[in-house]
């Protein structure tokens, strides 16, 4: 009941989102036989659904260009969104960008120029898990898939000294532009968390707009919708929804209430028709 009550008071002083929603999504295709436990492998057929009800509910792609007109006020269709991916997981080459090039639904994805062609090695759930080498990532721009930065080697940004924080923000763009050729204009921070001196860091790194999870903080600290494997399709419509965002920013700024906000959306996921058996 504290956890509600602090979430209602939080909830005062958040306002109606009137950004374009930023999905969020990390591996596709089958997950690995050691198994999935943050369902972040989201199937082809799921991706598949989810294109095609996009579509279906006039819902219509931004690249980078569209949603950074969007946050400076450029008139922007109410149903756009823009679609970005974490990591650089050898499934965005193999499975991703083909899809949303067939689609024709442009994307950003975030990499960390210091693993490419290594492995998830940050992760404690998937610490194997093999990340595109420099020749694929290198492909992408052409297919419709913008490159962004996702820190050198996927450090959390939050409460780090000033060495890190440009490391891992200008030298990790520097090292981008060297490998790919590519002049990365966003920043998507390791883990979503970040402070005022990292997004102080990514603006000073020559960044145009950084992306966080949940917790909202301006140009350089934009919100995202985690898109999770075995969502139901009438969960990822509300997910898109400027409610399920206060939700969502209203729990990442309170813990306690963070977690009921999990259960109940945990909930809603097994009992919701449209579930990927």
């Amino acid at each position: 009941m504290n956890a509600l009550r602090e979430g209602l008071r939080t909830l005062r002083v958040l306002t109606v989102p009137t950004t374009p929603p930023v999905l969020m999504y990390h591996f596709f295709g089958e997950p690995p036989a050691t198994g999935d436990p943050l369902r972040l492998f989201v199937g082809k057929d799921e991706l598949a659904a989810q294109l095609d009800d996009l579509r279906a509910r006039g819902w219509r792609p931004l690249d980078l260009d569209g949603y950074l007109a969007a946050l400076a006020g450029a008139p922007t269709p109410r149903r756009s969104f823009l679609l970005t991916i974490d990591d650089g997981h050898e499934s965005v080459v193999d499975v991703a960008a083909p899809m949303l090039a067939a689609a024709g639904v442009p994307s950003v994805l975030f990499v960390c120029p210091g693993l490419l062609g290594d492995r998830a090695r940050w992760s404690e759930h998937y610490p194997d898990e093999p990340l595109a080498g420099v020749e694929r990532i290198g492909s992408l721009p052409a297919q419709g898939m913008e490159l962004g930065v996702h820190g050198l080697d996927h450090t959390r940004l939050a409460a780090v000294d000033a060495e890190v924080r440009r490391t891992q923000t200008a030298d990790a763009r520097a090292l981008l532009q060297t490998l790919t050729g590519v002049d990365a204009r966003s920043f998507a921070y390791p883990f979503g968390t970040h402070d005022a001196d990292a997004r102080r860091a990514v603006a000073d790194a020559g960044f145009e707009v950084a992306f966080a999870v949940a917790r909202e903080a301006g140009r350089f600290g934009r919100d995202r919708v985690y898109v999770r494997r075995g969502d139901p399709l009438l969960l990822f419509r509300f997910k898109l929804t400027a409610g399920y965002r206060i939700l969502s920013r209203t729990a990442g700024r309170v813990p306690r209430l963070r977690h009921w906000a999990r259960t109940v959306i945990g909930a809603a996921r097994a009992v919701l028709p449209g579930r990927p058996r």
